[in-house]
């Protein structure tokens, strides 16, 4: 949720419904997202209309191709990388120390506001979910077919702008093998210490505080960085302007 409301603000969108921070943000996390609007999510910002009354077909274009390739994503990307990554081999016992992190009950209320339900509905977050991925696939193929209906009364050569720009959208974002078309080879990293967050807070308040090399260490135990050198990890920390033991009081991270 955060990330969501964090991402939002550096892109300079509206908030989603709902949606509230529920905690400070710190600065290295922030600078994470500044790299994230600067490499893999700079294409798609160029996307955003830059006039109410002219329309750019070949961006319009550009704009659903995305859409079909979020569709697409969903479809088999997704799968495939769960059972990539084990996600179908976890066992029961693991699985249910996971199920206390994940915060299913907010989610749950959070589908249950977007469904327009009341907040004692007893569905399950699972069957809320597919409703909610439902309508929201729904919704692109709906602006999919508007797009087309405006279409129709165009030019052969609008016609071709929009349907070139559909395929440069496709790849916009994720390009054919499911990689981010505009990273700049720091996406993984960036992502994982996003991931990494709460327990890189926690590591900024043990007394004695833990240090840049302890994270590296557990970093490297992961398949993508096993091979990554003290002096890389070093390079990206200070990008981002990430520290663990510093002198003076860690940074208070809350455990809302």
């Amino acid at each position: 949720m955060n990330l969501q409301c964090d991402l939002r603000v550096e892109m300079n969108l509206e908030p989603n419904p709902h949606w509230k921070q529920t905690r400070q943000t710190p600065d290295w996390v922030k600078n994470i997202y500044g790299k994230l609007r600067s490499t893999i999510l700079k294409s798609v910002l160029k996307l955003r209309p830059k006039s109410k009354t002219k329309v750019n077909w070949r961006n319009y274009g550009r704009i659903i191709g995305l859409n079909e390739r979020y569709k697409t994503f969903l479809a088999k990307d997704a799968p495939q990388i769960l059972k990539r990554e084990g996600f179908n081999n976890i066992s029961k016992k693991k699985w249910d120390k996971i199920q206390s992190l994940l915060g299913e009950e907010d989610a749950r209320q959070y589908c249950l506001k977007l469904l327009e339900r009341p907040a004692n509905d007893n569905a399950p977050l699972s069957e809320l979910a597919e409703i909610v991925l439902r309508r929201q696939l729904e919704n692109l193929e709906k602006q999919k077919q508007i797009a087309f209906g405006n279409l129709a009364n165009q030019s052969a050569k609008t016609v071709a702008i929009f349907l070139k720009g559909m395929g440069e959208g496709y790849t916009v974002f994720l390009n054919a093998d499911g990689e981010f078309s505009g990273d700049d080879r720091r996406a993984d990293i960036h992502l994982e210490l996003l991931a990494w967050q709460y327990d890189i807070e926690k590591m900024r308040k043990l007394i004695p505080q833990k240090t840049n090399k302890h994270l590296v260490g557990e970093l490297k135990q992961l398949p993508e960085f096993k091979n990554k050198t003290q002096d890389w990890f070093n390079d990206v920390f200070k990008d981002i302007k990430l520290s663990i033991g510093r002198r003076g009081r860690p940074w208070e991270f809350s455990k809302a």
